[in-house]
């Protein structure tokens, strides 16, 4: 989501681009279907090899620059375009480096980003790659990148966020048209509003940038307009508010989940809600929708997680055993399965976890007793138990 405001929130509104041509649809057939996974392959390993040019290149900027100004093909091919509509969309262009960069920087940190799945959307005649971003400090988010087909090859289009609950095109041309000036220069009350648009805009990224996030609160709550009919407004606001305190964020939330009910997108943030209210059916509930959605099984550790919070620990066992056997090299699993079973007091399961670790020749069992014998590890019981120490005697 961060990488979404970084770069509304950053560029200087100047661009010209190429003519529009008629959109060919891909039909889904096998072969396409075989380009698709090799385009998701490539468009992957890319952001593992630190690569921003893969996805620059690769990105359609014509079909997407249609979709965030809403203009027909005829309007493209003219030579019409304003200088406001120019200069906004090269701002925004000279500044999209900025994601797959933040990506890239990510995964270096420890961040999943990794292909779910791939699908064709029979509406859109498109194909579609969804793609799950995952770290410990900023949660779950996915992007589902929509595909353009030029000449008999795969262009990266759009992406649906899901923690926005829209298109990147729609967030964008949310910012454009809070942006455009009036038409006619004349109309003080027009010209008014745009003024006030613009100034929302800079004293909301001056604010943030500057971690005032109370007065930032203030601002987004007092805006007036057709803005806060739109979901950006909401994520915007769950956003500070939740640098705030629990009781704005919660709040914020549930403005979102009232405004949207039946937007499978906010099931990210229906998760923590319902944790903040304590609601575990709830929160399994919406676990099993996301799952549903994104038929992303990965949403299992989630689960685990969330079970563990509310003392489910049947649950989280469960939940933490499946994604240890799926994804043998995420080791979130099995490190909270170790943490599990020391605050059960279990460790006899302890030790054939440890075992299994070892097994796998991904860790060494020097490496595991240094890590479970660290103090600042906050191991509780495992340390002492007299199994454990006999077993790290046993060569």
């Amino acid at each position: 989501m961060k990488y979404i405001f970084s770069l509304l929130l950053s560029f200087c509104f100047c661009f010209t681009f190429a003519q529009e041509t008629s959109e060919v649809y891909a039909k889904n057939n096998d072969e396409n279907d075989q380009k698709v996974i090799e385009f998701g392959t490539a468009l992957m390993n890319s952001f593992y090899d630190n690569d921003s040019t893969f996805f620059l290149d690769n990105f359609h900027t014509e079909s997407f620059v249609a979709k965030v100004m809403q203009k027909d093909d005829e309007t493209m091919k003219e030579d019409t375009l304003s200088a406001f509509d120019k200069s906004f969309m090269k701002g925004f262009l000279s500044k999209f480096k900025i994601f797959p960069e933040n990506i890239n920087k990510s995964i270096q940190n420890g961040t999943m980003y990794n292909i779910v799945n791939y699908y064709y959307h029979l509406d859109e005649k498109k194909y579609h790659l969804l793609f799950r971003m995952y770290s410990d400090e900023e949660g779950l988010n996915y992007h589902d990148y929509q595909l353009n087909y030029i000449d008999g090859d795969f262009k990266l289009q759009d992406m649906y966020v899901y923690t926005t609950g829209e298109y990147f095109s729609d967030t964008l041309g949310n910012i454009y048209r809070l942006s455009i000036p009036p038409e006619d220069s004349t109309d003080t009350e027009a010209n008014r509003a745009q003024l006030k648009s613009l100034f929302f805009m800079t004293r909301y990224q001056s604010l943030i940038n500057n971690e005032q996030f109370e007065k930032a609160f203030k601002l987004i709550n007092n805006l007036e307009g057709s803005f806060r009919e739109k979901k950006i407004y909401y994520i915007m606001k769950i956003q500070v508010a939740s640098q705030i305190n629990e009781v704005y964020h919660m709040e914020a939330i549930d403005e979102l989940l009232k405004k949207f009910p039946d937007d499978p997108t906010t099931k990210l943030m229906g998760i923590d809600y319902f944790v903040m209210l304590k609601d575990y059916n709830a929160t399994m509930q919406i676990l099993d929708d996301l799952r549903a959605a994104t038929e992303d099984d990965f949403v299992e550790y989630i689960r685990g997680n969330t079970a563990w919070e509310f003392k489910d620990y049947e649950g989280a066992e469960k939940a933490y055993s499946y994604i240890a056997k799926e994804y043998p090299e995420f080791e979130g699993a099995k490190l909270n399965l170790l943490y599990l079973y020391d605050t059960l007091e279990r460790h006899e399961d302890n030790i054939v976890l440890l075992n299994m670790m070892i097994d796998s020749e991904m860790y060494a069992k020097k490496d595991l007793i240094d890590f479970i014998d660290n103090k600042e590890n906050e191991f509780i019981h495992l340390p002492n138990a007299e199994i454990y120490n006999r077993w790290k005697e046993k060569k």
